[in-house]
Formats: structure tokens, sequence, C-alpha cells
């Protein structure tokens, strides 16, 4: 199994409306809702892949438990969860009819505990030690002081397993990694902006691979995405297209860093892979609701460049 570890889960509803303007009455049309949190979308898309994933995360009150029923029910998964005393949060996004335009409304973090830390940290570890997890993917923001080195310590784990781990957070959890370093790591680049300001991001890069990281990326929305891998600089140029939605494609492409990895791709090919992995959930408004076949129709116009 590829075990997919969310620290801040949320349910994520969007709701479509007419066009509209701050302070009219607005009344909705689709309410639609999924399991969200950027763990959730990379096992719902390694699934789409055809790849066992097990969902890891805190689900709290009467969201979490519709949290759980969607993943089971609508994604086919089976999660991993610790139930929590604090609810999990929802997030409201408002789709104005017609047009790209989409505002999203957050929830305050969730106040994890540390005893409901410690306790995810412990089943991941379990799981770890069966022998049964071909890697392990740690995705999203830490919500709460408790859970700010809850991914350094799962990753630790993994590693002295020898499990793969491929991270994609920012702030204090991404602060909190350190030896053993994770296999890979994949950033954007206005979190990268915040983990070291003013440095140029393939300096970042470059610091990774002397700690040992095997590839790291900085991606950029919808222009290229910088990677590194053992000591090659690569720039991945996506092909311009017309998103639906591009929230989730950074999780497909993690999703993507994961099935290509497991499957042996050499490193141009697992990045091209990836990048369309990316794409292919751009152009389509569920987050992960990607497949194969879109993948490989996307794989010829992702175009790779070595750099200097």
């Amino acid at each position: 199994m590829i075990l997919c570890v969310t620290l801040n889960p949320c349910l994520d509803r969007t709701l479509e409306v007419n066009p509209w303007s701050p302070g009219e009455i607005v009344r909705g049309g689709t309410l639609s809702e999924v399991a969200g949190g950027k763990g959730n979308n990379v096992a719902r898309a390694l699934a789409r892949l055809g790849r066992a994933a097990v969902p890891a995360t805190f689900l709290g009150g009467s969201v979490g438990m519709r949290c759980e029923e969607l993943l089971r029910e609508i994604d086919g998964l089976e999660p991993l969860r610790v139930r929590t005393a604090a609810p999990t949060r929802e997030i409201l996004t408002v789709r104005t009819r017609g047009t790209a335009d989409q505002t999203a409304f957050f929830d305050p973090d969730p106040a994890i505990r540390e005893a409901e830390a410690a306790e995810l940290a412990r089943q991941v570890g379990v799981l770890l030690d069966s022998g049964a997890v071909r890697a392990l993917a740690l995705s999203g923001s830490s919500p709460a002081p408790s859970t700010h080195a809850t991914f350094q310590h799962v990753s630790e784990h993994a590693c002295a397993r020898g499990v793969p781990v491929f991270v994609d957070t920012y702030g204090p959890a991404l602060l909190a990694i350190r030896d053993p370093w994770p296999s890979v790591i994949k950033i954007n680049r206005r979190e990268a902006a915040t983990v070291a300001p003013g440095r140029d991001p393939l300096d970042l890069l470059d610091g990774w691979a002397r700690a040992g990281v095997a590839l790291a990326a900085v991606t950029d929305g919808p222009g290229p995405v910088l990677a590194q891998h053992r000591g090659t600089r690569y720039r991945v140029i996506p092909p311009a297209i017309e998103a639906v939605n591009p929230i989730g494609s950074g999780d497909c492409l993690l999703a993507g860093l994961v099935d290509g990895w497991l499957a042996g791709l050499p490193a141009g090919d697992l990045l091209r892979y990836s990048v369309a992995a990316a794409v292919a959930n751009a152009l389509v408004w569920d987050a992960g609701a990607i497949d194969r076949p879109a993948i490989e129709r996307l794989v010829d116009q992702v175009r790779l460049e070595t750099l200097p």
C-alpha cells in the first residue's frame, strides 16, 4: 500500500452560484462535497491510477464523520483515522457559474491535542512495521504545535524501514524535517519563499540535494517546474491549457512522482509524467480525479530541459 498522511483535512464544499457582487443575497445552485486535504487528494489520485492507497488523517465531529463517509463511499478508500476532540474544518468554495471565478472560505485550523498527534504517529508506525507500506506520502500544512514534528517522526520511522518518503509541506512541518532526509521533497514557489526568503529556488534544491534528498522540485502554478535529481538540474515545462480547476494539481504531481518512482521510471520520464498528472488534474473540476490515459495523452506535450 501507499500511505498518504494528512494533518489538516477538511470537508471541501463547492457552491455554484450565478454571477454576483458583494452585499447581494446570493442563492446557491448546486452543492458538491469531497473529503479534502492534500494527502486525501494524493490518495484519491493514486487510487485512480490503480495503486492501493490508504489516507491517514485526523477526523473530528460530524464534519469528520462526513469526510470518512465520503472517503469510503465515493472514493472507495479505507482511511486510517484518529478521532479528535476538535471538529474537522470546512472549506466553502463559491464558484461563479459560466466563469473561472471562485472564492474559498476556510474555517480556522483545529487544535489537535498532543495525545491525538502521538496516536496518529503510532498507528502509522504500526503499518510501517508490518512491511505492507511501499511508500509514504506526507502532504499539507500542520494545524497545531502538537503536529509540527509529526511528519519528521513518521519519516524517520519509514526511512529506518527502507520505505521511500515523499514530502509536500511547508512552514513548521517542513522546517522540522531533518536527517534522515526524505527521498523526495516537492514545494511551490510561494512556499519556498517562506522557508528560504530571497533565495533562488535552485539554491534551495542544491541544498536539499547536498543533504541527501534524491529528487526535489519547486513548482510555480502553470509555469515551469524546477527540479534536481541526483545532481542534475531540470526545467519541466507543461503545455499551455485552459484550466478548469487548478486546485489539487500539486497533489496530483506528487501522486505522479510516487506512482512513477514505484514503477522505476528514469528521472526525465518521471518528471514529465508527474507534471502531466498535474495538468490532467487542472483540466477537471474535482481534485485528484485523474486517470492514466489522461496523463499518457499529455506526457508528450511536457518539455524537459537540462540546466547547467
